[in-house]
């Protein structure tokens, strides 16, 4: 009897950490791919400099002349982004020269399902782990940023690839790992680097296990000021905001409101209106659409706001919610709220750690299973009509 439970037991796990992420990964593919059939080749930023870094340099030569957010020092082109999504560009490279970033975004974008899935697990049951990283894929912004797989969204994808990698170490104790996997996350969208404060107040108590992690994690610091230095000569200068002075004097109407400095506290409301409550637009002869400038998720995600009502318990909640503020700070004192995306593509900068905030307080009420496919239909709607609007 013991050996039947045993293997019962064993067949369960196996069940739900290699079977069931193998099927989320395998469906979520190919509705990816079959939605947008045909891959897309520009604006692959990350593309570019990914063969750059395996010919030896971090300047990008052949980049279009019609790329956005590029700049020239000492005669040569560099982007202003940091190189982490390259490095994770490189084995496709090698692969295939002639891939492009979209195709990569697609595939790792369903990896990420499988990932958030088992990440879930550690919180909450199979059933509402299965249900809640079906939403992640196809109920938030984060359906629009695989889909399109531009320079802008791939970012996002690949640092919640290194993320929850890094998490999912965490949480089997792997802390070196995760230190490893962490710093890649920054390496690829930089606000990520605040998201630290949840392993300092996990591990706070356990010395050990703090210092592991942070060898781990210091790998970010040599490989990011390094490139600034081979770049710009400076191991502090990143470009960002020579690209936003840029953006000031063209003219372009990047943002739906005013816009104030590069890092400035009075963008806050219009990154909150944005991020809570920015409606789609109607015209009467098109009817309803998605705004170029984003949508709130009480339109597209309202399953979010579960996270985000208080009290939070003490604990993972709490440590959660307090990461995910934290790394909202830079984005909504950013200059622009997003341009040309369906939602509010900044959120998936700390999605991650509302989505264990989600998963501890999720219930499959009819009303939470109803929010969940509103929020599945109106991303597929957005999809669609991005598509249809060439963005």
């Amino acid at each position: 009897n013991v050996k039947i439970v045993f293997m019962q037991f064993k067949f369960r796990k196996y069940f739900s950490h290699f079977i069931i992420p193998l099927f989320l990964f395998l469906g979520t593919f190919l509705i990816y791919k079959n939605i947008y059939s045909n891959p897309r080749n520009w604006y692959d930023h990350y593309l570019y400099l990914t063969k750059s870094i395996i010919q030896g340099r971090v300047d990008i030569p052949n980049l279009p002349s019609f790329y956005h957010d590029k700049l020239i020092f000492d005669d040569k082109t560099y982007i202003p982004f940091p190189p982490g999504a390259s490095f994770l560009l490189i084995p496709f490279v090698f692969l295939n020269e002639n891939i492009t970033q979209q195709q990569v975004s697609i595939f790792i974008g369903a990896i990420n399902i499988a990932l958030i899935y088992l990440l879930l697990l550690n919180f909450t049951t199979k059933k509402n782990s299965l249900l809640l990283s079906i939403f992640f894929g196809f109920g938030t912004s984060f359906f629009w940023s695989v889909i399109v797989g531009t320079t802008w969204f791939f970012a996002h994808v690949a640092a919640i690839f290194f993320l929850t990698i890094s998490l999912l170490f965490h949480f089997k104790q792997k802390h070196f790992w995760s230190g490893v996997f962490f710093a890649f996350s920054a390496l690829t969208r930089i606000p990520i680097i605040l998201s630290g404060i949840f392993y300092l107040m996990q591990l706070s108590k356990h010395k050990k296990k703090l210092v592991i992690f942070l060898t781990g994690a210091f790998i970010f610091i040599p490989i990011f000021l390094f490139y600034n230095f081979l770049r710009f000569g400076n191991i502090f200068e990143t470009g960002y905001e020579i690209i936003y002075k840029q953006y000031k004097s063209s003219g372009i109407k990047y943002s739906v409101g005013e816009n104030f400095g590069y890092f400035d506290y009075k963008n806050i409301p219009l990154h909150l209106y944005t991020f809570f409550v920015m409606p789609p637009v109607f015209t009467p002869l098109e009817g309803l659409k998605p705004s170029p400038f984003g949508i709130g998720i009480l339109f597209t995600s309202p399953l979010l706001f579960i996270a985000l009502k208080p009290k939070f318990k003490k604990g993972i909640e709490l440590e959660a919610i307090i990461t995910a503020v934290i790394c909202a700070i830079p984005s909504f004192l950013h200059y622009a709220q997003g341009w040309v995306q369906f939602g509010y593509r900044f959120v998936l900068d700390f999605i991650v750690f509302l989505m264990i905030v989600l998963a501890l307080r999720f219930r499959p009420s009819r009303f939470n299973l109803f929010l969940i496919l509103i929020s599945v239909i109106v991303n597929y709607w957005g999809v669609l009509w991005a598509i249809e609007l060439g963005w």
